[in-house]
């Protein structure tokens, strides 16, 4: 037998052995008489590797301070689905997670953790007590604090995402202005403030806004200047002289449908707006005009929801534990002092690096 045939033979042996042993592995299908059988047999769809998601996790806070236990706050923004995201509390006893809400469970401090694929953030949660009576026994200073503190933010590093953007306020605004223009924390952006302002003064044309030296009404200057964007903190004027909300939020309307007429399509954020502050809690003109400013933020941002527009919650990082403007904040109980204003520029990037990373405001 020379080479060749042998080599033949061999294979031939080889390949008779391999069939016979698999075999009796599984019933023979075929294709011709069952081809469904076939396509069901391979592999599911769900066995395969679901893709990694682009985007940072974005929280609200770094630190949160509950009064009471049975508080609970969410405070997650995105840009991950929070159902794909892996939270813990360091000690669920004094604060337990579920999907970015946070629930006070008992007294004391915790660090909470969110992470998706590489990503990780972290935030300081804490509460105070269990009771109101023990509440009331806490030192001021501890009950002064804020209740929450935005996450930092750089802002000597340089932001272009307000270029195009304009803010309109009153004296609370004009003294942010001046703190801003340290550093361009914001950029270029247009200010339009001016002190005593409000929306009934806008509508009703009690006081309008200076703009490249000449007053004009508040839609014409908003217009000339070609922004796309504008923020307004208006309403603590308005608050304050005690209009009813019903008229407030007549006199939004009307100053909104106005702007709107001039400059159709323009983007627009509504933020909310501030507490006071008092030395006493419990003295009723505060918890009169506070209560209000309450009141009138919720309707601030529903009336955002309807109109097209945004919401910005500056108040949310504004107040201490008796709902009140922190002291850490306060100047003269109405404006912000340095570290305010610093903290409100803090709010503003923090939210504008969330917006361009696709993320929504309210």
């Amino acid at each position: 037998m020379n080479n060749r045939i042998k080599k033949r033979f061999w294979i031939l042996l080889l390949t008779a052995a391999v069939l016979t042993s698999t075999a009796g592995c599984a019933p023979a299908v075929s294709t011709s008489e069952n081809p469904e059988t076939v396509a069901t047999e391979a592999p599911a769809a769900s066995e395969e590797t679901q893709p990694i998601l682009e985007g940072n996790l974005f929280l609200t806070v770094s630190s949160i301070t509950f009064s009471l236990v049975g508080e609970e706050e969410d405070v997650y923004l995105g840009l991950i689905p929070r159902e794909l995201v892996t939270w813990e509390s360091e000690d669920p006893d004094i604060i337990s997670v579920d999907e970015g809400v946070l629930t006070a469970v008992g007294v004391g401090t915790t660090v909470i953790h969110a992470s998706y694929d590489d990503r990780e953030v972290s935030c300081t949660a804490s509460c105070l007590a269990q009771t109101q009576e023990e509440l009331a026994l806490l030192d001021p200073d501890i009950l002064s604090e804020p209740k929450r503190i935005i996450p930092e933010v750089d802002l000597k590093e340089p932001c272009t995402y307000f270029d195009n953007a304009a803010i309109v306020g009153d004296s609370i605004t004009y003294m942010m202005m001046q703190y801003e223009n340290k550093d361009n924390a914001l950029g270029d952006i247009l200010f339009l403030a001016r002190g005593g302002v409000s929306m009934r003064g806008f509508v009703y044309r009690y006081k309008n806004i200076y703009f490249q030296g000449h007053e004009m009404y508040l839609e014409d200057a908003i217009a000339s200047s070609q922004v796309e964007r504008v923020y307004f903190l208006i309403g603590s004027n308005d608050v304050g002289a005690n209009l009813g909300m019903d008229v407030i939020m007549d006199n939004w309307r009307t100053m909104l449908d106005r702007i709107w007429e001039k400059s159709p399509g323009l983007d627009i954020v509504l933020i909310s707006s501030i507490p006071k502050y008092v030395n006493s809690p419990g003295q009723q003109s505060s918890g009169d005009y506070n209560a209000m400013t309450v009141e009138y933020n919720a309707n601030l941002r529903q009336f955002a929801q309807e109109n097209g527009c945004k919401f910005l919650d500056l108040h949310a990082y504004i107040e201490d534990q008796w709902g009140r403007m922190s002291i850490r904040y306060n100047v003269d109980n109405y404006h912000l002092n340095e570290q305010g204003c610093i903290n409100w520029l803090k709010v503003m990037r923090y939210y504008a690096q969330y917006e361009s990373e696709g993320g929504i405001l309210e």
